[in-house]
């Protein structure tokens, strides 16, 4: 079998891919092409997939015929090097013929049964509850004997009758049925809360404390973005800090999480949603 640029392809038995990954850490789960076609072309909360004008979310690659949604453990908000991780797993084994996608991950998710939509806007993991982040892989050879997991798309069963989320969200951004994005973005950025830091307060304390131009009420008035200038990163008080172009901080060249509200994932504030022990 192959496709119109002469791209043979092969068969691969879902239980040889799902082997490459620890079951205590990953859940994997499989995606049509239709499905994968369905979750590119579902808005998310942010551009971030586009890049030189083309929208990858759109233009599903023509010489894949299906793929898997990888599902990592994860408590760390800021932590994505899984990506990589697990890029390299499979590409260990299938070398170009698997492909990373930036594609909507959560509707994946839904698609592909490994998860649940809660009312904080997020998606809740059949193995690791919250504690979980997703992406997707394409593959030019066809999935065979794969799980036939029923797509989730009604909302999370333990979110029936409950508002934790919507009591204790700081920023007051979930409600019954939406989440107010624009609010959770700035009060992670910019918050002055008593107790959950934000970013601006993390870059000021690292950084912005040694350029004495920069006052606290000066740092305390920024409440959005339209009203912080943009950071500059370089040697701070414990160390060198830097950023890459999606936002990853490292701390003298090692991979660090900056601080910031969890409050929507964080257990007890779901009082219905287990705590995932290793």
């Amino acid at each position: 079998m192959s496709n119109s640029k002469g791209v043979k392809k092969k068969r691969v038995e879902f239980s040889e891919i799902v082997s490459l990954f620890d079951s205590n850490m990953w859940d994997i789960g499989y995606l049509s092409a239709n499905q994968m076609d369905r979750a590119g072309n579902t808005p998310i909360k942010a551009k971030f997939h586009l890049h030189d004008g083309i929208d990858l979310t759109s233009h599903i690659h023509n010489t894949s015929v299906n793929g898997i949604v990888v599902v990592r453990h994860n408590d760390k908000s800021g932590d994505y090097q899984f990506y990589e991780e697990s890029f390299e797993i499979l590409r260990k084994k299938f070398n170009d013929r698997v492909v990373p996608t930036y594609s909507n991950f959560k509707e994946s998710a839904l698609l592909s049964g490994l998860g649940y939509r809660a009312k904080n806007s997020l998606i809740y993991n059949r193995k690791f509850g919250f504690q979980s982040k997703i992406c997707v892989y394409m593959f030019v050879d066809e999935i065979v004997n794969h799980e036939n997991l029923k797509p989730n798309k009604e909302l999370l069963d333990l979110c029936n009758g409950c508002n934790d989320c919507i009591k204790n969200c700081p920023a007051g951004a979930i409600h019954e049925d939406w989440v107010d994005a624009r609010k959770c973005d700035n009060f992670i950025g910019f918050a002055n809360h008593p107790t959950i830091p934000s970013t601006k307060w993390f870059w000021y304390e690292k950084i912005g404390k040694l350029n004495p131009t920069i006052t606290k009420k000066m740092v305390r008035s920024w409440s959005c973005f339209e009203e912080a200038p943009a950071y500059y990163w370089g040697q701070g008080v414990d160390g060198y800090y830097e950023q890459n172009k999606v936002g990853d901080t490292k701390k003298d060249g090692e991979f660090i999480e900056i601080p910031h509200c969890r409050e929507c994932v964080c257990q007890p504030r779901c009082s219905k949603a287990p705590i995932y022990n290793q």
